[in-house]
């Protein structure tokens, strides 16, 4: 028996608890966080809800089901890291760490900005390696330096290269150049752990090449945006919160010049060439940018998003749909490949893109955001 029988019947049981595209259609027809709660009342959910309930009382109810949401995906994931034998799992925490590091760069941020850790943990997916309780005692530290010792209390590998991404750039940094720091330690450190030619590493090198795409569009299409005179809009547009265009957009050191907006100090080693980044960066306007994409393997993102983006010219939107193409490639391996890693790394993705789903419906019941915005922002597979 190979490493990934046992583990892959495991992790196929556990996909019976995912959320189907009934339970979405469900909670959009009759649209109130009273009807979301009764929906995860009757999912696998129902546990959770009930605890959540009993801890926090009289609350409203999208921060019980917010709490349901971490706690169900929190206690997933250690299912999945618990049955996997060791290299498996190995491979399984480099992909999971991608969301550790969102997490650290998220504190990072509260903390330069003088935040409550009640109001840091608010903003946070714990949904990799770190655990609600490892993220609590960072939140908690009242320097970017405690920060980063905190971090090495957990004997990891990864942390202690987190924690020396902040030594070297030093505390007084901003927020944006720390930011960037730690997503460079986090690329170099993981790709390095990984062989080109093994057939299972090299799934989880394409998933991490993937995200440094995705962080390189960002930072390129905010700059745009930026030179466009639209570096406002967002929040006007309703751009979601804690989502991708939080990431890494530094300007080149100097900054702006008679008002112009320097290019963004990019990763390398993603999936996009060298030209296709360059020609991305000289374009003048989004939709510019968006056609250059649609020729790439990023094209069914922008097919599929740029009326969304249209109706709402949120670039947070625009994100969340190149964000869903490398979901759906993940979900697509689940299906193609059932006895190797492609398993056990679908379903990581597919329980992610649950946890987005439910915040997204969560959040909407606050602010009031129509359904039938909302549905245009769900990836469902």
């Amino acid at each position: 028996m190979s490493d990934y029988d046992y583990l892959n019947a495991r992790v196929r049981g556990m996909s019976t608890n995912l959320l189907t595209r009934d339970f979405y259609e469900q909670v959009l027809s009759a649209y109130t966080d009273t009807i979301l709660m009764d929906a995860l009342l009757g999912s696998a959910y129902s546990s959770d809800v009930q605890k959540a309930r009993e801890l926090h009382g009289e609350a409203p109810v999208a921060r019980t089901i917010e709490t349901a949401i971490w706690a169900n995906a929190s206690a997933a994931f250690a299912r999945l890291l618990s049955a996997a034998p060791p290299e498996p799992r190995r491979l399984l925490a480099l992909q999971l760490n991608r969301w550790d590091v969102a997490n650290v760069a998220s504190l990072v941020r509260a903390r330069q900005a003088g935040a409550e850790p009640h109001e840091a943990l608010a903003a946070l997916l714990p949904v990799g390696e770190l655990s609600a309780a490892h993220l609590e005692e960072i939140a908690s530290e009242q320097s970017v330096e405690g920060l980063a010792e905190a971090l090495t209390t957990w004997r990891q590998p990864f942390c202690f290269e987190l924690r020396r991404a902040l030594h070297e750039r030093g505390a007084a940094c901003g927020a944006r150049v720390l930011e960037r720091a730690l997503y460079e330690a986090y690329f170099t450190w993981s790709l390095a752990q990984l062989r080109e030619n093994e057939p299972h590493e090299r799934m989880v090198r394409a998933s991490i090449r993937r995200h440094i795409d995705q962080m390189n569009l960002v930072a390129i299409l905010t700059s745009i945006r930026g030179r466009a005179g639209g570096a406002g809009s967002e929040a006007a547009a309703g751009g979601q919160p804690g989502k991708a265009s939080g990431g890494p957009s530094a300007a080149a050191p100097g900054g702006s010049s008679a008002g112009q907006i320097e290019p963004p100090e990019l990763f390398q080693r993603g999936l996009l060439d060298e030209d296709t980044l360059r020609e991305l960066i000289d374009c003048k306007t989004l939709e510019d940018a968006f056609e250059v994409l649609a020729d790439t393997y990023l094209g069914d993102g922008v097919e599929k998003g740029i009326l969304t983006y249209g109706q709402s010219q949120s670039l947070g939107v625009m994100e969340r749909f190149l964000e869903a193409v490398s979901v759906e490639y993940a979900c697509r391996l689940f299906r193609q490949d059932m006895l190797g890693m492609a398993v056990p790394l679908g379903f990581l993705w597919r329980k992610y893109s649950e946890c987005v789903n439910l915040r997204l419906l969560a959040r909407g019941t606050i602010f009031g955001i129509p359904s039938d915005a909302v549905r245009l922002e769900l990836v469902l597979v």
